[in-house]
């Protein structure tokens, strides 16, 4: 079961993500040219993406988008980009819905879900601001957090998807320099994720000390840098494990 999201009524929290789920099996509902101008500003402007969401707080006492057309339209990209990596290596016909299903049951939605639980209870946990006078108990909504996730993933996808497939001639290259570009775009991308989790946080109010999501791109700027001394190459690394032979 999904964590249930806190509002200041107990009701709307407990019925948000059944109407949400309902809400993305009908297509009519949805407004897909808003989450298009969403994931474009996700890479160029991704603080006008989360100020968006100060107005739903004002407007309907909630953080979170209640259109699913943003995750639906992420879906929709997956798919047709795992496609195109399953023509590029020559995967056989009868493999092709298992690759699929897994990239968007398990690798999208089961890790965005798990991934939005562990920051939402570390949020709640450890990072709610002490001393805010509230009548009640204000915490980080779940459905939030599952935003600010997929928020982050989509320039992620936009690297290690789309970008890294345009570059594949180069960065399957056993030398240094594709091994360093291949390194750095992941580099990038993970980067860039911690980047857009920090300005999601940031947005609440309710929240202090957002900048431990910046601590991993340190981790990261000297894993890259230890990549460059190693034989190791990221892409090669990991395209090996879901096409052997690569």
């Amino acid at each position: 079961m999904l964590p249930q999201t806190t509002h200041s009524s107990e009701r709307v929290g407990q019925s948000v993500v059944p109407q949400y789920l309902k809400r993305a099996l009908r297509v009519s509902l949805m407004d897909f040219d808003f989450a298009l101008a969403q994931m474009v500003q996700l890479c160029f402007a991704p603080q006008a993406v989360f100020r968006a969401s100060k107005h739903r707080k004002l407007t309907k006492n909630h953080w979170f988008r209640d259109d699913p057309a943003f995750v639906v339209l992420q879906v929709v990209f997956l798919v047709f980009a795992t496609a195109g990596y399953l023509v590029c290596f020559r995967v056989p016909l009868g493999s092709v819905p298992r690759y699929v299903l897994w990239e968007v049951l398990v690798h999208f939605l089961l890790f965005s879900m798990c991934t939005a639980t562990v920051l939402w209870y570390v949020c709640n946990k450890y990072l709610l601001a002490r001393g805010l006078s509230h009548s009640t108990r204000q915490e980080v909504e779940w459905l939030h957090a599952f935003d600010i996730h997929c928020n982050a993933f989509f320039p992620l996808f936009l690297l290690l998807y789309v970008g890294q497939y345009i570059l594949l001639p180069v960065l399957l290259r056993d030398s240094l320099i594709p091994r360093v570009l291949a390194n750095s775009l992941w580099a990038s991308a993970f980067a860039y994720y911690a980047y857009i989790t920090f300005i999601g946080y940031l947005e609440l109010p309710i929240l202090s000390h957002q900048e431990v999501f910046l601590y991993p791109i340190a981790v990261i700027a000297v894993l890259l840098v230890l990549s460059v001394f190693l034989p190791f190459n990221a892409t090669a690394a990991l395209l090996g494990l879901y096409f052997p032979g690569v």
